[in-house]
């Protein structure tokens, strides 16, 4: 048990102290002129940026504290033993013993986290101005995802205790089994769960829509599913996103985007998010994930199947318990290669920037980050061991460069 121990707490110490570099470098970066004139920074602008990403830092410390605390006290702590013995007193069959068993432990961690998400988004980002959610809405999101999650779960651990019982290939199966989850989302949840948390409507602004139609005609690209999202309910934080496969694709606009940016700059946005698709992105992506769930699976196979494993995680030797071993074990080695997707995710956006900069005039898309960045507040410099685990996309500085250099736009 003591292995098992030292890990988690290695686990921890890593997280903490990416979270500490961030903070000191937050804190004591210098942003010259040049690049405050860029951004149109001042003082005290770059003070507020300071400010809110620091306190967004503390609460991620506080956060990966109690989450680690949480889960010592089920495996080490012995609440899953202990809660497994409850369970055998109902005398249930093993089906819903083990279902019973994931759902408990599952809702134990996650509402027990609410309180965090609570204060993130009526402390944090009400005291910087992003939060337009009020308390019933942010109680109804909570017990919808709840329901939700609760559900998929379900489905998964089913699948799961049936598959488990051909120990040689069980892996395979659930790799197949989370490769076609995966697929399966791609397609309802645009389509089916977006909609329960958001209303979309498809986007109504002439200037805008001239734009596009121009820029659907350059790109050979059909537009037919672009949406505007009623972000503004929840917060001031603008975006866009593109997701879907052929028919089924969409890009979706945040209304603060719509809001924030000009027709010509929004139509640089979409030249990004086409880019993405022009550069098949998200099919790499999948394609990279699901080489890592391959591999990742066969190799956690062989743990999950050796009963001293269990051992070691101070769990009873079960179905459920496997599922839980292979959830936690699955979760701290991700954590060691996010750096992998995160660079590989880096390189997507460096794709699309170039060639949004071949199909508009590349000020605008410039212009459209400078807003971006500037208005989530986003700061400028991170630390650079930290960037590497947790920035999918390069810094606005790192993009404009690049764009700047480009010189194949317009």
């Amino acid at each position: 048990m003591s292995e098992a121990i030292v890990i988690v707490i290695m686990y921890l110490a890593a997280k903490l102290a990416l979270d500490v570099l961030q903070i000191q470098t937050v804190r004591t970066a210098i942003i010259d002129k040049q690049s405050a004139d860029l951004m149109g920074l001042c003082k005290d602008d770059q003070e507020k940026s300071r400010q809110y990403n620091i306190s967004k830092l503390k609460l991620s410390i506080f956060r990966n504290i109690i989450y680690v605390i949480w889960m010592l006290y089920l495996l080490f702590g012995g609440f899953v033993i202990d809660l497994n013995i409850y369970l055998e007193e109902y005398e249930l069959s093993k089906y819903f013993h083990n279902i019973f068993l994931i759902l408990l432990v599952f809702l134990f961690v996650h509402i027990s986290m609410i309180p965090l998400s609570y204060f993130s988004t009526f402390v944090i980002e009400e005291q910087y101005g992003f939060n337009t959610s009020t308390k019933k809405l942010f109680l109804v999101d909570n017990l919808i995802s709840i329901i939700i999650v609760s559900t998929v779960v379900t489905i998964i651990s089913s699948i799961f205790f049936y598959i488990v019982s051909f120990k040689e290939i069980w892996w395979l199966l659930m790799a197949l089994t989370i490769f076609s989850l995966i697929i399966i989302s791609v397609y309802v949840y645009p389509t089916y769960i977006s909609p329960i948390f958001n209303k979309f409507v498809n986007l109504s602004d002439e200037n805008i829509k001239n734009e596009i139609e121009e820029l659907s005609y350059q790109t050979k690209f059909s537009i037919k599913n672009l949406y505007v999202m009623d972000k503004s309910k929840r917060t001031k934080h603008p975006n866009a996103y593109f997701t879907g496969f052929k028919n089924n694709r969409r890009i979706v606009f945040y209304d603060t985007l719509i809001d924030l940016l000009s027709p010509k700059e929004i139509k640089a946005v979409l030249a990004h998010e086409i880019g993405h698709y022009k550069h098949n992105h998200i099919v790499k992506s999948l394609v990279l994930s699901t080489i890592v769930i391959f591999i990742g699976m066969f190799f956690l196979s062989i743990l999950i199947n050796d009963s001293s494993y269990l051992r070691l995680l101070n769990l009873p030797f079960n179905e459920s318990s496997q599922l839980i071993a292979l959830i936690f074990t699955y979760q701290i080695i991700s954590f060691f290669i996010d750096p992998v997707f995160s660079i590989f995710s880096r390189m997507n956006e460096y794709e699309a920037d170039n060639f949004a900069s071949k199909q508009v005039d590349k000020e605008y898309l410039i212009s459209s980050l400078v807003k971006l960045y500037k208005s989530n507040l986003t700061f400028l410099i991170p630390n650079k061991l930290y960037a590497i685990f947790y920035f999918s996309h390069p810094t606005v500085l790192e993009r404009i460069y690049n764009l700047r250099g480009n010189n194949n736009g317009t």
